[in-house]
């Protein structure tokens, strides 16, 4: 087996990110065209790159014309790349994987999975058409049919965006198209998902849906333009045509406030501010503010309060 060694700066393409170090490739065969500025390398590629190892049957490897560096590595044939750090591990999968040298950035092609591991047990998983990281402005990106396992997460969108700090922790997500998140038997749907772990906050656009169901089987369905929910408040924050059902209560108006009991992890109040309605059991009640409780269940409504109350049955006055 032939060994070629390439000494270049680069900082890893991964999530947990490498200092300066020695490139080492090993093959059954190589061909280096300097004229054509091309390396190629056939037959149990191994790639090592510091603590990153990328495994392929195939790869080439594209020089700078004027400097003859390596600016381009490009791996065929379902390459595997992945790297240890203590007791993490970041692997990617896929038909094929880009390496800029120069842009310093990771590009994954085609039925591209992604696994984040700690203590040898899976964290997250990504997979999407494509998938690309920057180490330069740590964000990473998935285009395509993606779809996100965390915990006892799973979601489903058209494209995906992080940024990924040097420790392997999200700051940001984003979640954009078609947007599908799923915990359990809570659904939540949108156009666009944005979440920051330090606020503890996420916001949800674009003809939203949540249908949360609880231990009970009771299930809270809201409607809205616009869903924020920040955990450290307890409180759902709904806006533009809100729409709340629960039970036989179905109210709605442009803005509502959904707070939740943090004991019991559980909807209690819901407070719509605006014109709004709500309607139980056929009877309809409209004012400038309403408050819903849902245990016990009761509301109360003041501003311009306009009660419309059904029976049953006919009433006659004349024989």
């Amino acid at each position: 087996m032939k060994k070629i060694f390439l000494t270049i700066v680069l900082i890893a393409f991964t999530t947990l990110y490498a200092n300066s170090a020695n490139v080492v490739i090993e093959a059954k065969k190589q061909t280096i065209k300097m004229d054509q500025n091309k390396g190629f390398f056939e037959g149990n590629v191994q790639v090592s790159v510091g603590d990153i190892k990328v495994k392929s049957p195939r790869a080439e490897l594209d020089l700078d014309p004027v400097s003859k560096k390596p600016s381009l590595a490009t791996f065929f044939d379902n390459p595997y790349a992945f790297q240890n750090k203590e007791n993490k591990k970041h692997e990617i999968k896929a038909d094929i994987i880009k390496v800029s040298l120069i842009k310093k950035s990771v590009l994954a092609q085609g039925n591209s999975q992604s696994i984040m591991m700690e203590n040898r047990q899976p964290i997250m998983t990504i997979n999407a058409d494509s998938q690309e990281y920057d180490t330069n402005t740590k964000l990473m990106k998935a285009n395509g049919s993606v779809v996100i396992h965390y915990q006892d997460l799973e979601t489903f969108s058209n494209k995906a965006s992080a940024i990924v700090d040097k420790s392997g922790n999200i700051q940001n997500l984003k979640l954009i198209g078609n947007v599908v998140m799923k915990e359990k038997a809570n659904v939540i749907k949108g156009n666009m998902f944005e979440y920051v772990p330090q606020r503890e906050e996420f916001q949800v656009s674009g003809n939203t849906s949540s249908d949360v169901t609880f231990e009970d089987g009771t299930r809270v369905y809201v409607e809205a333009r616009y869903q924020q929910f920040n955990k450290l408040t307890s409180a759902l924050v709904a806006g533009g045509n809100v729409k709340v059902k629960y039970k036989d209560y179905f109210a709605q108006g442009p803005k509502a406030q959904l707070f939740v009991d943090p004991k019991t992890n559980k909807p209690n109040t819901v407070i719509f501010t605006g014109r709004s309605k709500i309607t139980s059991e056929g009877s309809t009640v409209e004012a400038d503010r309403i408050k819903m409780t849902l245990n016990p269940k009761a509301f109360f409504a003041d501003g311009n309060v306009k009660t419309s109350i059904s029976q049953d049955g006919n009433m006659e006055i004349m024989p």
